[in-house]
């Protein structure tokens, strides 16, 4: 009889298609947390704590299939991490204004990240680096200061070329239209260790 034979290599493949079935479940479960965050911030959604943590619960609901947390939010400690940008492009003319140190450059106009952020780092330096010194303190929704916004380095956004390079001359996404970004890093091995699952969204 063949059964004994061919018994470890069934079990490894019947146990790898578990395996892998589970991990792209994940992968997916990332994804879907992405664009549901970014449709939440295109629509106005802030999600800079403490005034807004309640918009972070939520989204820590969305991952419970990932092991985030079902009440408090994500932690400094839970398996997953959410960068939520708001950018634009200067253009250079500093899209009308006197001059600015950014000029043909992407920059954050909003900044938020909540989870753990050494889970995954951002493809796109994200949360802005100036931060939070250079936070609108007059603001709960991560905003930064208009005047970093358009000078300090530390605000420009990295590796992003998604949209091109807005110009006024040509038909297309403008420079000053916001661009609204976010990315998602997660756990998705089934014992919750090992594989980082990420994904971004752009609205």
């Amino acid at each position: 009889c063949a059964l004994p034979i061919l018994l470890p290599f069934l079990t490894s493949l019947i146990l790898g298609t578990l395996i892998y079935g589970s991990q792209l479940v994940k992968e997916l479960q990332v994804q879907q947390i992405a664009r549901d965050v970014g449709s939440m911030s295109a629509r106005g959604t802030s999600f800079m704590a403490p005034a807004n943590a309640a918009n972070q619960d939520i989204v820590s609901r969305l991952g419970t299939g990932l092991n985030w947390p079902s009440t408090g939010g994500l932690l400094a400690t839970s398996p997953g991490v959410v960068y939520v940008s708001v950018i634009e492009y200067l253009d250079s003319t500093c899209n009308g204004s006197p001059g600015c140190s950014n000029a043909s450059n992407w920059v954050f106009v909003k900044s938020v990240a909540f989870g753990n952020t050494n889970l995954r780092h951002s493809n796109f330096g994200a949360p802005a680096p100036c931060t939070p010194g250079c936070y609108d303190n007059k603001q709960t929704d991560g905003s930064l200061t208009s005047n970093d916004t358009m000078n300090t380095a530390g605000a420009r956004v990295n590796n992003f070329t998604y949209l091109g390079t807005p110009s006024t001359a040509a038909v297309g996404f403008q420079p000053g239209q916001y661009a609204y970004l976010v990315e998602v890093a997660a756990t998705t091995s089934p014992f919750n260790g090992g594989s980082i699952g990420y994904a971004f969204s752009l609205f």
